[in-house]
């Protein structure tokens, strides 16, 4: 006697899910494919049993993440760090097309972008020209 069947038809998805069923064909529960979780993750309560079991179940060390996987990680804090840290005086330094040189290099502040030259022997910014 079969004890489940497979549900794996179009309304669910890119989900594959098994429902185990008893000898009356009534659900008992159902089989959630680790690899669904992520896709799942959003709907469920961070609070509840379920969520905790599968969090721990789907826990990858960050050493054993991709480079991208850690990317996406970190993104968002990244942000967040950088936003305060512009909120608070200091500046992001970044190249792009204006930077004809090795020494030219873009300083973007909270109010501002400048245009800047760095003397690498002494470390001196010396303003190009205001961006903003």
């Amino acid at each position: 006697m079969k004890n489940y069947v497979n549900l794996n038809i179009l309304d669910f998805q890119p989900l594959a899910l098994s429902i185990f069923i008893d000898a009356t064909e009534t659900p008992k529960s159902i089989i959630v494919p680790l690899s669904d979780w992520p896709k799942l993750k959003p709907a469920i309560d961070s609070r509840s049993p379920l969520y905790k079991l599968m969090a721990t179940l789907t826990f990858v060390p960050f050493h054993e993440l991709s480079l991208e996987e850690k990317s996406m990680l970190l993104e968002d804090k990244l942000r967040e760090v950088e936003r305060e840290n512009l909120r608070k005086g200091s500046f992001r330094a970044y190249k792009n097309e204006l930077c004809t040189s090795q020494d030219i290099y873009v300083n973007e502040y909270a109010d501002r972008k400048e245009l800047v030259s760095i003397d690498a022997k002494t470390g001196k910014i010396s303003l190009i020209k205001k961006l903003d």
